[in-house]
C-alpha cells in the first residue's frame, strides 16, 4: 500500500469505481459519519420516490381520507429511509464482527461498521433509480426496474427470488466481499462465502414474504 493512500480519505463515490482502493483506505481510515449523512439524505430521497410506485387501498374513503392514508404512507416511507441504512449497516457489521471473532481478525467494529457505511450507497442508488422508474414509467413498487422480476413474469415465492436477483444487490455482494478481505483480511474464500450467505439469506426471506403475501391474496 502507497503512502498516498495511507494519507487519503475514503471516497463514498469511489466505492463505484476504484473500490479495492477505497477499501484500503477505509482500513486507514474508517470514517462512518459523513458517509452515513449522505446515505441516509440519499435513502430518504429514494423511499420518498419509491412512494409513487405504492398501491393503496383507497376505496370507500374520501377525498380528504385519501389524502391523509397517502401522506401517512409516504412519511413512513421517509422514516424507513432514515432508519434502513443506519439499522442494516449495524446489523451487518454484528455478523461480520462475529465471523471476524470466529476468524481471529483483528479488524475492529469501527472498521466494519465504516464498510457496512460505504456499501449503503448501492442500496441508495438502487432505491432513486427505481424510484425514478416508478414517477415516470409506474408500476406496482414491487418489482424493481433493475431486477429480473421485471423482465419475467412470476407469482410467490419465484417472484421474491427473481426480485432477488437485482443489479444492486449483485453488486453489493461482489464489494462486501472485497471489502472484507481487503479490511478485516478475510481469505478470499472466506469473504466471498460471507458475502453470498448472507445474500441468499436475503432471497430467502424474500421468497418467504412473497410466498405469503400470495397466500393471503396481498
Amino acid at each position: 500500500m502507497s503512502e498516498k493512500t495511507n494519507e487519503q480519505k475514503p471516497s463514498l463515490w469511489g466505492i463505484i469505481w476504484s473500490p479495492s482502493v477505497q477499501f484500503e483506505r477505509i482500513k486507514e481510515h474508517p470514517k462512518i459519519w459523513g458517509p452515513l449523512g449522505i446515505v441516509t439524505f440519499l435513502f430518504i430521497i429514494g423511499m420518498w420516490l419509491q412512494s409513487f410506485g405504492l398501491e393503496l387501498e383507497l376505496e370507500g374513503l374520501s377525498k380528504e381520507e385519501k389524502v391523509i392514508v397517502s401522506a401517512i404512507s409516504t412519511v413512513s416511507l421517509i422514516l424507513a429511509g432514515i432508519i434502513s441504512p443506519i439499522f442494516g449497516a449495524f446489523i451487518s457489521t454484528l455478523i461480520y464482527l462475529l465471523v471476524a471473532k470466529i476468524a481471529n481478525s483483528k479488524v475492529s467494529f469501527r472498521q466494519l461498521f465504516s464498510i457496512n457505511t460505504y456499501l449503503m450507497i448501492m442500496s441508495a442508488l438502487s432505491l432513486i433509480i427505481n424510484g425514478v422508474g416508478f414517477a415516470l414509467f409506474g408500476g406496482s413498487g414491487e418489482i424493481l426496474y433493475t431486477s429480473l422480476g421485471s423482465m419475467i413474469s412470476a407469482e410467490g415465492a419465484m417472484a421474491g427470488i427473481l426480485s432477488s436477483i437485482e443489479l444492486f444487490n449483485i453488486w453489493g455482494v461482489i464489494l462486501a466481499a472485497i471489502g472484507l478481505h481487503k479490511v478485516a483480511d478475510f481469505s478470499k474464500g472466506l469473504a466471498w462465502t460471507v458475502s453470498i450467505v448472507l445474500y441468499l439469506i436475503g432471497v430467502i426471506i424474500a421468497m418467504v414474504g412473497a410466498a405469503a403475501s400470495g397466500v393471503v391474496g396481498i
